[in-house]
């Protein structure tokens, strides 16, 4: 999955909104005024302004994940739409193309658009890319084991399209369309290693239902409020002509902590499979966005769970600050869930570049190593 691209929440917000406190309030000073039409050169203007149309922004990005390396991207962001229930919850456009330097190149574009003052909404994520990648095999006690790291290279085409629309107040309904296909090639070990076997080419598309409840005030970067998802999928495995489930259950909760400083944000997420279900759409754990401090790709199996607790801090101007710490399982049933726990906890920086979107610099630790991402956008 393309790393300077996956989302759009955020915790650091603007002097102006009230929910979240900061350590310190912004004073102007010679150093921060200096710095502002810098940063407006490159569109990375503090607020949204609804009356400016399409707030572009164009950010040449440095990034580093243990998977991919050291990279450098160009992050487009664009904001754009207009204010709906005393909320400004624009529509946004976000387009990052990257290269790194163990030969990990891509291109991801998202779009999340609002209609009809956001009764209405339609998602799209695209991912075509070339990265390096690691594979431990399927299970918990595969990943226990640092000898079974196979590295290879991932080619892949992603695509998600959803559509979702208000049936009163909070609640929502949405369908959507899905589609993954992936050619791994240079394989560690390959035709002479039964683990590195099992990286077989295919292709699965399918689609899905989903219901919310969704109260959070804002989508891209939300200060209170809660967001409770449940999405049945049924996919079609084109490789061998077989069929099989995902289920997810997501549960997410933003509170500020007025009239101390910063924002209290945890997550419970469940994906859950049956049938049978090829290697590269078994849910896993690792990586930038769930359970930082394992590699992604070393933790996977039919069945997994995790739930992760963020303090988000704003400090002072556009510098912020997050503490966190997360809990996961995979197993092959869901009565085994629980039965061998991973944890990870670390800590970050931010720095605001555009009205709700951050880049970060996480450092996790998990059981086995610690990792650091360089990266744009809160994990959830």
């Amino acid at each position: 999955m393309p790393l300077l691209a996956c989302g759009l929440l955020s915790a650091v917000v603007t002097a102006d909104d009230e929910a979240v406190r900061p350590l310190f309030e912004t004073q102007p000073n010679v150093v921060t005024e200096s710095l502002e039409p810098l940063l407006a050169w490159f569109g990375a203007e503090a607020a949204y302004e609804e009356a400016a149309g399409l707030n572009a922004s164009y950010i040449p990005a440095v990034f580093y994940t243990p998977e991919q390396g050291l990279g450098v991207g160009l992050l487009y962001v664009g904001l754009y739409g207009n204010s709906y229930g005393g909320t400004v919850q624009p529509s946004s456009l976000i387009a990052n193309p990257y290269i790194s330097n163990n030969g990990s190149v891509g291109l991801s574009l998202e779009n999340h658009h609002f209609f009809d003052r956001g009764d209405r909404r339609l998602h799209l994520d695209l991912s075509v890319y070339r990265d390096a990648a690691v594979y431990y095999g399927v299970g918990y006690r595969q990943g226990q084991h640092d000898d079974n790291k196979r590295d290879y290279s991932e080619r892949a085409l992603t695509l998600e399209a959803s559509w979702i629309n208000r049936v009163q107040g909070d609640l929502f309904w949405g369908v959507g369309l899905d589609l993954h296909s992936v050619s791994p090639d240079d394989i560690e070990l390959a035709g002479r290693d039964g683990i590195a076997a099992e990286l077989d080419s295919n292709t699965s598309y399918g689609a899905f239902v989903s219901g919310l409840y969704d109260s959070r005030d804002n989508l891209i970067g939300p200060t209170q409020g809660t967001l409770l998802q449940a999405q049945v999928g049924a996919y079609f495995d084109a490789s061998n002509d077989a069929s099989f489930g995902q289920y997810r259950l997501t549960a997410s909760h933003y509170r500020s902590l007025k009239p101390l400083p910063g924002l209290l944000a945890w997550q419970v997420q469940a994906d859950l499979t049956s049938g049978e279900v090829p290697w590269n759409r078994l849910p896993d754990l690792g990586g930038d966005d769930a359970m930082r401090g394992y590699m992604l790709g070393r933790y996977r199996d039919e069945q997994m769970m995790m739930a992760q607790m963020e303090y988000r801090l704003p400090v002072y101007w556009r510098l912020g600050m997050v503490f966190w710490g997360a809990a996961g399982s995979v197993a092959g049933e869901v009565s085994q869930l629980w039965d061998d726990t991973l944890y990870s906890y670390g800590t970050g920086l931010r720095f605001k570049i555009k009205d709700k979107v951050n880049v970060r610099a996480d450092l996790g630790f998990g059981e086995h190593e610690a990792t650091f991402y360089f990266h744009v956008n809160e994990v959830f």
